[in-house]
């Protein structure tokens, strides 16, 4: 019995030490590669092996700690530790969030050299073990996900109508251009997508007349999706702002509400019957 609480105080101190070290960590992790790229791009550097020893190696340290961190809270094995949603460490977000953090680095000893760089990029996913120490971010992130659920409907119903316009697009330019632009789906999507989100490359247009007065009434019901979409998003901030204020509030516990009530919606889906 005395042994198992040595053990249990050792992997304490541990994961207590990680915690103060790991933000300061991050920054310098995602510090040294912004400033190992751009050295890089200057010095025509493949990827970490021909850089200075020092971004080598100070990710070497920082990914050996972070690596020790996940395994020492996998070996205490206590899923509700940090207040995670409902499923024990690896596979909880917090494990999710730690494996991604190293798993990088570990993949750069596997990986052809040609993608040591790319590899290299997946770092940044770092930062995403912010999230444990911030009741901000994981406020922000509630947003999200309420919105998420509140727009799922809308999506869809937007996918359908985007999906009809692509097409028609595709049936009244089809032939019509002789530098392409309309001469397949993928290019009315893109078409379609840019067009819709008013980005306008200029890359392809309409030159039909009957494409021109399709896509101008085209653009009526997509961008009042968009706004329908912001309007959701916007309620859903301004119910977890509500949220925000209050500090006595637990965004953890705030997550599994909103997930207990997304189950709540999922039967109440899956027993619906529409009436004759």
């Amino acid at each position: 019995m005395e042994t198992d609480v040595s053990k249990n105080d050792i992997s304490s101190r541990i994961i207590q030490i990680v915690d103060l070290l790991a933000k300061p960590l991050i920054i310098i992790s995602v510090a040294l590669f912004l400033l190992e790229k751009e050295i890089s791009l200057r010095h025509d550097w493949a990827n970490s092996l021909e850089a200075p020893w020092i971004f080598l190696w100070t990710e070497r340290v920082i990914a050996l700690l972070l690596t020790i961190e996940v395994f020492v809270r996998w070996w205490r094995s206590n899923p509700w530790y940090y207040g995670a949603p409902d499923s024990a460490y690896p596979v909880n977000v917090w494990g999710i969030i730690d494996l991604l953090s190293v798993l990088p680095f570990w993949l750069g000893f596997f990986c052809p050299v040609e993608y040591l760089s790319m590899v290299r990029t997946l770092r940044l996913l770092r930062m995403l073990k912010f999230f444990r120490y911030s009741r901000g971010l994981q406020l922000t992130a509630l947003k999200f996900y309420r919105a998420y659920h509140n727009l799922k409907g809308l999506v869809f119903s937007l996918g359908l109508v985007w999906l009809f316009f692509a097409v028609m697009c595709l049936e009244l330019e089809q032939g019509k251009h002789t530098e392409g632009g309309f001469d397949s789906l993928l290019d009315v999507a893109w078409f379609t997508i840019v067009t819709g989100t008013t980005v306008g490359y200029g890359d392809a247009y309409p030159i039909t007349l009957a494409g021109k007065i399709f896509v101008g009434l085209m653009l009526v019901p997509i961008i009042g999706s968009f706004g329908m979409a912001i309007s959701a998003f916007a309620t859903a901030c301004d119910s977890v702002q509500e949220l925000e204020d209050n500090p006595d509030i637990d965004p953890l516990e705030e997550w599994k509400k909103e997930r207990e009530r997304v189950k709540m919606r999922k039967t109440a889906e899956r027993s619906y019957h529409m009436a004759e």
